[in-house]
């Protein structure tokens, strides 16, 4: 599968990686492609180019960026979004953007016509690819188009992750605050990032 990632720092790295090593056509879309730190990874060339040639589209930016890398994504109808940001603030202690809409609604209005899909947001960079834990575990899987959850959560659950449809694209209002506690536990609660969340099922 041809997969643009849009944003190269540590979670658009470290999917990229991903996915390449799983035999996956990964260009990386950056604003200045001829900076040599990106020379290691690859194919790398402007989000535009690397959107257009692409079957899914992985927005790995941070918040505030979101808006410029998708408009430089240029047409992004049909295409299967994949949106792994989260509305932080600058300091990620909150949200910018909640409760009666979500930064994964919002990415869909700046990218008219694609098919978005929230993913990927809730666990750290470090543990996104193959996460060395006692069970398997989750990663909830949002967006309104099916087969886009479908392309979604196949990409998930090679990287490690029971992928589970959580609903329809307004359910990343709860997937985003989730993510959030993800962080906060991370960062100041001193759980670090070898951690994720599970899913336990009682027998019926």
């Amino acid at each position: 599968m041809k997969i643009a990632i849009i944003g190269a720092g540590n979670v658009g790295r470290t999917l990229g990686s991903a996915w390449r090593d799983r035999g996956h056509d990964i260009t990386f879309g950056v604003r200045n492609p001829d900076d040599p730190k990106y020379a290691s990874l690859g194919t790398v060339e402007s989000n535009e180019s690397a959107a257009a040639a692409s079957d899914v589209v992985v927005l790995c930016t941070p918040w505030q960026g979101t808006h410029q890398a998708v408009q430089s994504c240029g047409d992004l109808s049909g295409k299967v979004v994949i949106d792994c940001t989260n509305p932080l603030t600058p300091d990620f202690t909150a949200l910018e953007v909640g409760l009666t809409t979500s930064g994964a609604e919002q990415v869909a209005v700046w990218a008219s016509g694609a098919r978005v899909c929230k993913a990927m947001n809730q666990i750290g960079a470090p543990m996104m690819d193959a996460p060395q834990l006692p069970g398997t575990p989750v990663m909830f899987v949002c967006g309104d188009d099916d087969d886009a959850k479908s392309v979604t959560a196949g990409l998930v659950t090679e990287l490690g992750f029971e992928a589970v449809d959580a609903g329809e694209l307004r359910l990343a209002r709860l997937l985003e605050p989730y993510a959030l506690l993800w962080i906060h536990l991370a960062l100041r609660r001193g759980f670090g990032t070898n951690f994720g969340f599970g899913l336990l099922r009682g027998q019926s």
